[in-house]
């Protein structure tokens, strides 16, 4: 089948997919040999056997769950590698560009089937709703966490074009939180901060002052003391000695 440019960029090969699937199934392979490993050594029996099963079903699981979703994200683009493929006519393609709504709804359906499609093949049918249950909650809540944390970069990237009222008003929260009755902290404006910073410099100043006096009264003192037994001994010397 030859196709043009314009329709390689309307169409997603399901190649294409397979070889990111493998990719994610891969790494995910990795994984499952590692903790197959460390459990089979913990369980005493033969950490080889062990890392390997889990291996291949930890692959199996990453290739299904990364193919389904791919096949979901870009339906418009095999629906239009089908369709050139029969000499079918192309439609516009809408999923170039995913919201977070979409992956979501994606990892979740795509767990949710790995799920209860590998549960079945992997442990028998009693374990079809357990496996359903747990990949639907793994998908749903690693793409939504996955969303906030790619948020927050995106954040930070393109923060630097951000207006200086705007960045002002994106901190006016902290402002906020700082002046609640129950905040450890206070916001200070920088006349108040000024003031602050010379009351605690008078305060160390007539704490120095008092340390001097102190000092002071403590040297006259010890004058005073080697006066009167300068004193008791000159007295003692001229007092006559009794025969």
């Amino acid at each position: 089948m030859v196709v043009s440019n314009v329709d390689r960029e309307s169409i997603t090969h399901p190649l294409d997919i397979a070889k990111s699937a493998a990719k994610i199934g891969g790494v995910a392979g990795l994984g499952g040999i590692t903790v197959g490993s460390i459990a089979g050594v913990l369980r005493n029996t033969t950490p080889v056997l062990f890392s390997i099963a889990s291996g291949l079903q930890w692959t199996t699981i990453g290739f299904t769950f990364w193919s389904i979703r791919s096949s979901m994200l870009q339906r418009d683009g095999l629906y239009n590698w089908w369709s050139i493929s029969r000499g079918l006519p192309t439609k516009p393609r809408y999923d170039l560009n995913p919201t977070p709504k979409d992956r979501v709804y994606a990892s979740t359906v795509s767990g949710a089937t790995t799920g209860g499609v590998l549960g079945f093949l992997f442990r028998g049918p009693r374990n079809v709703i357990p496996g359903i249950i747990m990949f639907t909650f793994f998908g749903f809540t690693g793409q939504h966490l996955y969303n906030r944390l790619d948020a927050r970069h995106l954040d930070k990237v393109t923060a630097p074009d951000l207006t200086a009222q705007e960045l002002e008003e994106r901190g006016n929260w902290l402002k906020r939180f700082a002046q609640t009755k129950w905040s450890p902290m206070t916001v200070l404006s920088d006349e108040e901060y000024e003031k602050m910073l010379k009351e605690k410099l008078l305060r160390i100043e007539t704490d120095l002052e008092l340390v001097e006096e102190r000092l002071v009264e403590l040297k006259a003192k010890k004058v005073r003391r080697d006066a009167m037994q300068a004193q008791v001994q000159m007295e003692n010397q001229e007092r006559p000695v009794e025969k």
